[in-house]
């Protein structure tokens, strides 16, 4: 039987979850009907690709099924995002303490995370 906290935790994850896809929906619809995207700042900046440019091309490639695009918009994301999802999925039916972010294992994949992407970044403007 779950506790009362577990259940809490649960509802709290799934609203987040949920609020988090209805904005990244809206998102997805006002580029479908209107075609403005919001720009990368750190682009605009300095001029380089930071590790997230090519998310949203990539996201709307991927709804089309067009996953050859989708990839060449972000390499790193386009595997990372449904790992991600995937994590977000089993933090909400199980809540395994290993997906709490007090855990060692999520703070040390959350740092891999960061090393691979700012990797990426420095990458990508090389080549």
């Amino acid at each position: 039987m779950q506790t009362e906290s577990k259940k809490q935790q649960r509802r709290i994850c799934f609203r987040r979850y949920l609020t988090a896809l209805g904005i990244l929906g809206l998102y997805a619809l006002e580029i479908r009907l209107i075609g403005f995207r919001i720009p990368c700042p750190f682009h605009y900046v300095t001029g380089l690709r930071c590790p997230g440019c090519g998310i949203t091309r990539m996201f709307l490639y991927m709804m089309k099924g067009d996953f050859r695009r989708s990839f060449q918009c972000n390499q790193v994301l386009f595997f990372v995002v449904p790992m991600l999802a995937a994590a977000a999925v089993v933090k909400l039916i199980w809540m395994p303490r290993f997906l709490t972010s007090e855990s060692k294992f999520y703070r040390i994949s959350s740092y891999v995370l960061l090393a691979v992407l700012l990797g990426f970044g420095v990458l990508r403007n090389i080549v």
